[in-house]
């Protein structure tokens, strides 16, 4: 992965449960795994996809390139949660260096920030003819708040690396684990990428690359780890220990009844987010439906998501088709950090192409 003066660019992922790195030389069919790794954040420093306390998180990115040792410093870091907003718009066509040059004024009615205090991004997706005659663009805007996105430049800093771009963790997990979302593979419909982490959940549905909805939700895997906490009085280890167990197949009926209703919540949740993109118009029926997030792995999701969607649903692979020879990963250790890896590769993979 060449790129930025010819320097491999690192994917960060600064998770709620744990700090990511991944390096990926190639392009596309070609891609190969130099680096992974990852180190895990105290409960709290990051929450709802948030920075809340930047001295573990800077620790965490220092001890994780010194335990991996990466050697570039360069890293593009994924961000997801409630003060990035994605919206698609219409609007009177213009240039694309027309529009850039005037993008603040024309989307301030676009999103519920003031554009001064938010980075606001663009990808024109379409332009075509109106009933009435008017030549229109399609525009999907990505917008997030400066403080909230200067809070991970900061903290990355403060490890020791270096922030060299900025990316959208739903974006990235497209790009990771879908031959279509990168345009190595053609697809009929739409397809629905759902990362279900710790604590958030990204959903992107794209047509053959294109974004067409994103939605982030403030909810994952830890959601059912701390109900079942609650429902059998035991601490967060514990818990945890008991949800792997009830997948399985062992556990109490109570501790299945508590675990089977946070998903069925959360199952809810992911499908009211797609049935809303499909109510939308020129929408496009799925065709695929992808999981991934260490939080898919939570006993009865998939299967939940699968009847509610009436649609099959795949988990994500996104080493299989990737060379991790160099990557020094047992085939023990890609089948544990392959859940957790995507975004982290996605970055990488997206900065490979710049």
């Amino acid at each position: 992965m060449i790129g930025f003066g010819g320097t491999s660019i690192v994917g960060l992922d600064i998770g709620t449960s744990a700090v990511r790195a991944a390096v990926v030389t190639g392009a596309r069919g070609s891609a190969a795994l130099q680096s992974f790794g990852q180190v895990p954040l105290p409960v709290g420093a990051v929450m709802d996809g948030e920075i809340q306390d930047p001295g573990p998180v800077s620790e965490a990115v220092a001890e994780l390139w010194k335990r991996v040792k990466i050697k570039s410093k360069k890293v593009v870091i994924g961000i997801a949660n409630q003060r990035v907003v994605v919206r698609q718009v219409d609007l009177p066509f213009q240039e694309e260096k027309e529009f850039r040059a005037a993008l603040r004024f024309q989307v301030s009615d676009f999103i519920p920030m003031p554009v001064e205090t938010a980075e606001i991004d663009f990808q024109i997706l379409d332009d075509y003819v109106s009933e009435t005659g008017e030549h229109m663009m399609r525009v999907l805007l990505v917008a997030a708040a400066t403080d909230m996105v200067e809070s991970f430049i900061s903290a990355a800093s403060a490890g020791g690396v270096e922030p060299v771009g900025i990316d959208l963790a739903a974006f990235a997990v497209a790009r990771s684990v879908s031959a279509a979302a990168r345009g190595d593979a053609g697809l009929a419909g739409a397809e629905a990428v759902v990362d279900i982490g710790a604590g958030v959940t990204n959903i992107m549905v794209h047509d053959n690359g294109e974004p067409r909805f994103v939605r982030i939700l403030l909810t994952g895997g830890d959601d059912a780890t701390r109900a079942l906490a609650e429902a059998l009085d035991m601490p967060l280890e514990e818990a945890e220990a008991t949800k792997l167990d009830l997948g399985r197949g062992v556990g109490a009926p109570q501790a299945q009844q508590a675990l089977s209703a946070r998903v069925d919540e959360l199952v809810e949740e992911i499908r009211s987010s797609l049935e809303y993109y499909l109510s939308q118009p020129e929408s496009q029926p799925f065709s695929s439906l992808l999981v991934t997030g260490g939080g898919s792995l939570t006993p009865g999701l998939s299967e939940g998501l699968e009847r509610s969607m009436n649609l099959p649903v795949r988990r994500s692979a996104p080493l299989a088709d990737m060379n991790i020879s160099k990557s020094g990963l047992t085939e023990e250790q890609v089948a544990q950090v392959e859940p957790v890896a995507a975004v982290a590769l996605g970055l990488a993979m997206g900065a490979s192409q710049r």
